[in-house]
Order: C-alpha cells, then sequence, then structure tokens
C-alpha cells in the first residue's frame, strides 16, 4: 500500500503544477468560449490518474523523474497503531533534533514474542500517510453516498413533466440525478418560459456527459483529497462546467432571454449545496461570477475561437508531456 500511496503523491505533486499552469492559461482565455477553459481540465485528470505519459522536448514540465524518489518500504504489513507510535516516536526526534530511525512493531510470534525492526523516519511516515490516506478516502465516499440515499428519499414524491424529466414539489433548483440513465429534476411551478432555457440547460449537461464526467471527477477528488489545489481544481472545473453550459442555451435561445436566465440563476441557487459528485445543479457553482458571465455574454469572433483552440492544443500536448532526455 506504500508503494501505491507513494506513486499517488507523485501524481498529486505533477498535478498541482499542472493545475498552477492551467488556472494562468485559463486567465489568457478570458474572451473565448468557456468551453476551452472546461476541456484544459482534462489535462488535469490526466496526470491525476496516469503514473506515466510520453516524453516530448516540448514539454512544460520542469522535471524529469518523479518529483518524490522512491524510496525502500518495509517489507510485511504495518498496523496502523503501530506505524502511528513510530510516527510519535519520529516527532520526538525530529523535536529533540534527532535523526535517524525508529522502531516499529510488526507484531507478534506464535509463541508472543514482539516482532520489530527499525525504519527511517521517512519510511514511517509514508507507511502512516498511507492510513491517513484510505481512511479519508472511505469517509469521502461514505459521505457522499449518504447524500445520494438522502437526496432521493427527498425525491420519491416526483412526478413526471415528460421523458426523463421530473417535477418536484419543494424543490430549490434543478438538477441531473443518475449516471446510466440521468434524470432531470425541476421544481414544481416553473414558468413555461423560465422552465423551457432551465430544461435545456440540463439536457446540455446530459448531452455533453457532464454527469459522467462529474462523477470520475469526484473519484479522482477522493483519491488525491490531502492536495488543496486539487480541491480548487475541481471547484473551477464545475464552474467552467456550468459556464460553458449557460453559454450553450443563450446560442440556442438568444441574448434576450439573458436578464431572465441571470434572474434564475439567482433565485434558483442552491442553499446548500449537494456535494456527492454526481449532481448537476442548475444553480450550482460561483452564481455572482455565472451571472456576470451570462450579462457579457457576446459570441467570440472566429479568430478568438480558433486562437483558443490553437492554445488548447499546445498546452495540453505541453503539460500531457514528460521531459525528453
Amino acid at each position: 500500500m506504500e508503494e501505491l500511496f507513494l506513486s499517488v503523491l507523485n501524481m498529486s505533486v505533477t498535478a498541482g503544477y499542472v493545475i498552477v499552469f492551467v488556472i494562468l492559461t485559463r486567465l489568457l482565455l478570458k474572451k473565448a468560449p468557456k468551453y476551452i477553459s472546461y476541456a484544459l481540465w482534462a489535462v488535469v485528470g490526466f496526470r491525476l490518474v496516469f503514473p506515466f505519459s510520453f516524453e516530448s522536448v516540448l514539454s512544460f514540465l520542469p522535471f524529469r523523474e518523479n518529483p518524490i524518489p522512491h524510496t525502500i518500504t518495509l517489507d510485511g504489513k504495518v498496523p496502523f497503531a503501530s506505524a502511528l507510535d513510530a510516527a510519535l516516536h519520529a516527532v520526538g526526534d525530529a523535536t529533540n533534533g534527532g535523526i535517524g530511525t525508529v522502531t516499529v512493531h510488526l507484531g507478534k510470534t506464535a509463541d508472543g514474542y514482539p516482532i520489530t525492526t527499525e525504519a527511517y523516519h521517512s519510511q514511517v511516515w509514508l507507511i502512516f500517510g498511507s492510513y491517513v490516506w484510505i481512511i479519508g478516502i472511505a469517509v469521502l465516499m461514505f459521505y457522499s453516498i449518504l447524500s445520494i440515499v438522502l437526496l432521493k428519499r427527498q425525491l420519491k414524491g416526483a412526478m413526471i413533466f415528460e421523458d426523463n424529466i421530473f417535477e418536484v414539489r419543494n424543490l430549490k433548483t434543478p438538477f441531473v440525478l443518475g449516471f446510466f440513465r440521468p434524470k432531470i429534476y425541476i421544481p414544481s411551478g416553473l414558468a413555461p418560459e423560465e422552465r423551457s432555457y432551465i430544461i435545456l440547460h440540463e439536457q446540455t449537461h446530459i448531452k455533453r456527459l457532464d454527469h459522467v464526467v462529474k462523477f470520475l471527477a469526484f473519484l479522482i477528488l477522493c483519491i488525491h483529497w490531502f492536495n488543496p489545489l486539487v480541491w480548487l481544481a475541481f471547484i473551477m472545473m464545475s464552474s467552467d462546467m456550468e459556464m460553458s453550459c449557460d453559454e450553450k442555451v443563450l446560442q440556442k435561445m438568444g441574448s434576450d432571454i439573458k436578464k431572465a436566465y441571470s434572474n434564475s440563476l439567482l433565485s434558483l441557487a442552491m442553499d446548500k449545496r449537494v456535494f456527492n459528485g454526481s449532481s448537476l445543479a442548475f444553480g450550482e457553482g460561483n452564481v455572482k461570477k455565472r451571472i456576470k458571465n451570462v450579462l457579457n455574454y457576446k459570441k467570440p469572433s472566429l479568430w478568438i475561437t480558433v486562437s483558443a483552440v490553437i492554445v488548447l492544443i499546445a498546452v495540453s500536448i505541453g503539460l500531457m508531456a514528460n521531459p525528453g532526455k
């Protein structure tokens, strides 16, 4: 498990650099369609999932080898209590200015004699960190499953409107729920015009498979939960997803709905966000930023779109590739 955790740490450190690069690139794409910024996050996902890649002299990464070198891990399984005890001793040694090794208890023999070994402080922290990492994943997954169960209980009284669209009384905001057969849930009593572009927004999510992307992104977040930059990337990716969807609605229905659309974003924004990685809510994301983007939206010129696509391709290749030898 320590080797796996070390691989995840290396991917997370590399992805952290990529996330910062993507955030800076987004600043250059302010006037470009938001789907370009949304697509950029795929590079981050690639770096967070795959520990390997192709090599190229065009790589933007500053390091060729793993940022954290692989060290020799302990043979056998180390109980969590023993890893915690050894970690506390390592802290004590560091406080006293000492370096070297600490004793790790691996268990007992059949005769009851203790089995111990000596380990470097870095090895101890790697073992202890791997246990904490697994516990963190379990907590996030449990919270996600619990959120979905509670949400589905609230949807028991949903009435079908048409096809895969359901109306729910006392629902605060429309959203998509489901993986293989996603359903759209909207508040009952919406005005016909408002309902039309809200449904179009959610249908755009389904057509682009955003519900699958959001679910996979949340799983990746669970694996790299210890990295604050990954949380930032998840939030910003979700915001770009929503803004690109808003722009798609404006393209299809015209700029005349800007004001009404913005009012809906404001009134239907969720007071409490359902954070389970699968629901796509109409009011999710940075509402203030989305409203500003909607009100200022203008169809980008051809040269801006082409330039943005070129930047997207160049940055994607540069961040996906490892430096060549």
